[in-house]
């Protein structure tokens, strides 16, 4: 015996509005996973408890369930009686379907005849031998005292579950609730009291006061519980959720196939749905159900920082959207995160700072905006560094990220949160923000696919901002072709983000398109090697990038070298921010959507507030300097970019020189380190940024491996501007070629 007589609660019950109350934080006991549900009516007078058993561990569990409650409180009202059972006698039996219970006002010899105190409850329990085995006390140790115990209102019904590893198994009761035969439920609390006691129920006087005849509610209870016991209402549940009730003789029908999200493309996912073996409902309570078995216990990643309260009712919403026929893109139905940094009306966006506990955003940002509209449910929020100014994944809101495939080490970058959760199969697909290393870094330490799309390709509106040149969005996901699919619904102009006027003339249909038939054959790549070699010194990883090499050229890739001479100081000249800008982007974001008369945020209040860490507090001071202002300022910037375009020709007239398809040179430089062992080590994680970040450059980031047996590398393809899509074909080749994506062992 593991554990015995745990008080379960922390399920993170929310409404729905319609009705259910969905369980957003299953709890985790001993290796079972235990999820509620709720649901009631306007329509009836009783309540639906759903309540599934996950075993997640390696062995057989046998789990004992006390099920129940109070139905009154010692003599208030009268002590509770059994009033009836399914077998027609007063003493309570574990064959018995339901059970009706009173509060014996009168203290009459039949309790059957009421009146009732506080109106009567029935108790619908099953119809399945053998699975309920006892009715304990639930004022003390259902499943060693007796009913009824000291206190008979506190009934615990005890329910046997064996459950095989894997398995998941459900109970489905009923509560069917009456009102009280001795007074009009209107006359409400507190009771009349003098000299601290009790002197009598409240009494509602006026005129259409109304008290139900004694024992009339106690028959309506009964007759409503002994048809629940013929007919269960089961409306709602998806085909897989009734297959796991273990306390129902139900219709034989056939089991649904065995199905895990775990190690599944969106694409999969999709194929689930779309063939009826699995539902976005039950798609998403898995995600939620491994959200408490691995974030918040055993790896305990702390990926995700918040939890969508609505995200199984938006499931249900897809859910229904596909049965009517409206089926909206490939991401229909499928749970994804969003860095907390970017802006999705469902949660607060908090950039990971205390300072922004409740900075709740009016507008989506463009990103989410275009998830939705594609039928994509938001799962939740990932946790980041704080706003997100570092390389590590550690904010005063989520505490540290754990790299997926070892908690204990770095996840290399801002959105490490995003990459963990969508590696560990924590969430289809994650968005991440980069400004130099935050997409290509964390991606590659996950083994996972991602992409900086051509600067103006995808906006930036409603997304922190952190250096308004470099400042990119996008997503991260197990295959190339998730990507491409996610680009299909967030890429396009925007008049929020200046910058993305022109993206529609380059955008040509879907991204995914024509991905499957990518080749590498007679494709011309530039190996990088003066960046396949970082600032520490490790050669792990150029020597991985020979074996990437060997790898394109079996597929008929040519690859030649290339550099750029005095490569450190060209990028040097180009490096900064425009003059202002940061200001001006923060202004511009905490005001976004903003009405006349609303409480607007600045960047003096975030300051001001002390809950900043020194980092960033540090860079929104410097956010606040002087900056030239007139004809200064328009020279400075004009300098700026001019230094930024200088910077990316020198790539472009490379590659016009080698007739070169794409570069490659790797996403990082080195094992990930511990968190703090990184820190003192160089203060950064070493990777390749500043050939996308600092010169608009789209760059696609797949797995190439693993070096030392297990931490996973990643390369990047750099491509001309607008080349995103050529990219992605030469990535998803190169994937297809070699498989290279393994899952953590930290999950299962």
């Amino acid at each position: 015996m593991l554990s015995r007589h745990q008080y379960l609660h922390g399920f993170g019950l929310h409404h729905d509005g319609a009705g259910r109350f969905d369980s957003i934080t299953p709890v985790v006991q001993d290796g079972i996973v235990i999820a509620r549900g709720i649901s009631t009516s306007k329509e009836t007078t009783y309540l639906r408890y759903f309540d599934s058993f996950t075993n997640t561990t390696g062995e057989e569990r046998l789990v004992h369930v006390a099920w129940g409650g109070a139905a009154g409180a010692f003599d208030d009202g009268g002590r509770v009686a059994v009033a009836a059972t399914a077998s027609g006698d007063r003493r309570i039996d574990p064959a018995d379907s339901f059970v009706t219970v009173m509060q014996n006002a009168k203290g009459v010899a039949n309790p059957a005849s009421g009146p009732s105190g506080h109106g009567p409850s029935a108790h619908v329990l099953g119809t399945k031998a053998g699975v309920r085995i006892a009715v304990g006390d639930m004022f003390g140790d259902p499943f060693v005292d007796q009913w009824p115990g000291y206190d008979p209102a506190h009934i615990g019904y005890v329910f046997s579950l064996r459950l095989r590893p894997g398995q998941t198994l459900a109970l489905v009761t009923f509560v069917v609730k009456g009102l009280s035969e001795v007074y009009d439920p209107r006359g409400g609390y507190p009771l009349p009291f003098k000299d601290a006691l009790i002197t009598g129920e409240a009494v509602y006087s006026g005129a259409d006061a109304k008290v139900p005849a004694a024992g009339s509610e106690i028959a309506g209870v009964t007759d409503v519980a002994r048809q629940l016991a013929k007919a269960p209402d089961l409306r709602g549940l998806t085909a897989r959720q009734r297959a796991q009730i273990a306390n129902w003789d139900l219709p034989a029908r056939p089991d649904p196939p065995a199905f895990t999200v775990f190690e599944k493309t969106v694409s999969e996912l999709q194929n689930a749905m779309t063939g009826g073996e699995v539902t976005s409902e039950d798609i998403t309570r898995e995600y939620l159900a491994r959200l408490s078995l691995y974030d918040r216990q055993g790896p305990a990643f702390r990926s995700v920082l918040a939890i969508n309260p609505r995200a199984i009712a938006d499931a249900r919403g897809r859910d229904a959207d596909r049965t009517a026929g409206r089926v909206l893109s490939a991401f229909h139905g499928v749970p994804i995160v969003f860095k907390d940094n970017i802006d999705a009306v469902e949660l607060p966006t908090t950039g990971g700072s205390r300072a922004l506990l409740d900075h709740r955003p009016r507008l989506d940002s463009r990103v989410a905006a275009g998830m939705k509209r594609g039928g994509a449910v938001v799962l939740g929020k990932a946790n980041l560094d704080e706003f997100p100014f570092g390389d590590f994944g550690i904010s005063t809101v989520g505490g540290t990220v754990g790299n997926a495939y070892d908690p204990s080490l770095s996840t290399a970058g801002s959105s490490g949160g995003s990459a963990t959760a969508v590696a560990a199969s924590l969430a289809a697909l994650g968005f991440g923000t980069d400004t130099c290393n935050s997409l290509s870094n964390p991606g590659s330490f996950a083994s996972l696919a991602t992409i900086r799309t051509t600067r103006g390709l995808t906006s930036r509106a409603g997304v922190m901002p952190l250096n308004t040149y470099n400042d990119a969005v996008g997503p991260m996901g197990k295959s190339v072709r998730d990507v491409a699919l996610a680009l299909d619904l967030v890429t396009g102009a925007d008049p929020e983000d200046p910058v993305t006027a022109d993206a529609a003339a380059h955008i040509a249909g879907s991204f995914a398109q024509d991905l499957e038939a990518a080749t590498l054959k007679g494709k011309r790549i530039g190996a990088f090697r003066q960046r396949f070699v970082g600032f520490t010194g490790e050669r792990e990883v150029a020597q991985n990038m020979e074996r990437v090499i060997k790898d394109l050229q079996a597929q008929g890739a040519v690859v030649v070298d290339v550099d750029i001479p005095d490569y450190d100081a060209k990028y040097a000249a180009a490096r900064g921010a425009a003059p202002g800008s940061l200001r001006a982007a923060w202004t511009a974001y905490l005001s976004r959507g903003s009405k006349p008369g609303d409480k607007v945020l600045t960047i003096q209040d975030l300051l001001a507030s002390g809950k900043l860490a020194p980092v960033s507090a540090r860079r929104l001071e410097g956010a606040l300097a002087p900056a030239p202002t007139g004809a200064a300022l328009d020279e400075v910037t004009r300098r700026f970019f001019a230094g930024r375009d200088a910077f990316r020709q020198i790539f472009v007239d490379l590659m016009d020189r080698q007739k070169l398809d794409a570069m490659l040179y790797p996403a990082n430089h080195a094992r990930p380190h511990t968190h703090e062992g990184g820190l003192e080590r160089y203060g950064s994680e070493p990777g390749t940024c500043e050939e996308s970040a600092a010169t608009g450059l789209p760059q696609v980031t797949v797995p190439a491996g693993f070096i030392g047996g297990r931490y996973p590398v990643g390369i990047s393809l750099l491509g001309r501007m607008w080349d995103d899509k050529r990219l992605l074909e030469l990535a998803a080749a190169y994937e297809r070629a070699t498989r290279h994506r393994r899952p953590p062992t930290t999950v299962k």
